[in-house]
């Protein structure tokens, strides 16, 4: 699979949870005229809210989904043009008690059935392992994480969330190995920049004296 298709993975990821003044909720598409669509996660219904560029009210949006999916549980947001690659993210309900929530889905030209499907195997792992790891579930959001490296073992974004679930978890070692893993395959991350100066910045006291500041 190419980098360039699972960096516009990663764009729509950290997109997707951003947030700034105003209660709506802002999608939109390159191309626009995409359709956009939400996903019941509990039922798997979609339903259409609209054409990007698409503003709406969140409180829409809500309705849409329906009152069954709580705080803590994710929704998806489907993005899809014909002739270029769907799009899928996850949105975690409780941005409903924010005031905005913004999707930005840079679209790729179509791509094989094959790359597609992988592709979406690769982005349901990866926000699996993000609940699991909001849910200090770092064992389970770590095997989501080897699923993912056994498909794209030079996938970047995999190892930077690898290296988090560790330093959570204040295994500092297998943590900054990671970040260089990912660092490596993207000299430009700027989380695994900060956090492997971060990791080295630690009191030398809580890291093995075999392993404090060794490189891997």
């Amino acid at each position: 699979m190419k980098s360039t298709f699972l960096t516009s993975i990663v764009v729509i990821l950290s997109l997707a949870l951003s947030a700034c003044a105003g209660s709506k909720f802002i999608v939109k598409s390159d191309p626009h005229q995409a359709d956009v669509f939400v996903e019941n996660p509990k039922t798997g219904q979609k339903k259409q809210i609209g054409v990007t560029p698409l503003e709406i009210p969140l409180s829409n949006v809500k309705e849409t989904v329906g009152e069954e999916v709580v705080s803590g549980e994710y929704f998806t947001v489907v993005i899809e043009k014909k002739g270029f690659v769907s799009q899928r993210v996850a949105v975690p309900a409780t941005r409903f008690g924010t005031l905005v929530t913004r999707i930005e889905a840079p679209l790729k030209a179509g791509e094989d059935q094959k790359q597609n499907q992988l592709a979406s195997e690769i982005l349901d792992h990866l926000f699996v392992a993000q609940k699991l790891a909001l849910a200090k579930e770092y064992e389970r959001a770590q095997a989501e994480l080897d699923k993912i490296l056994a498909i794209a073992p030079d996938f970047a974004r995999a190892h930077s969330m690898m290296g988090s679930v560790y330093f959570l978890q204040k295994k500092f070692p297998e943590s900054l190995h990671a970040y260089e893993k990912a660092l490596k395959n993207d000299p430009k991350m700027e989380e695994a920049i900060k956090m492997i100066a971060r990791i080295n910045g630690q009191d030398p006291s809580r890291l093995p004296a075999s392993e404090s500041g060794q490189k891997k």
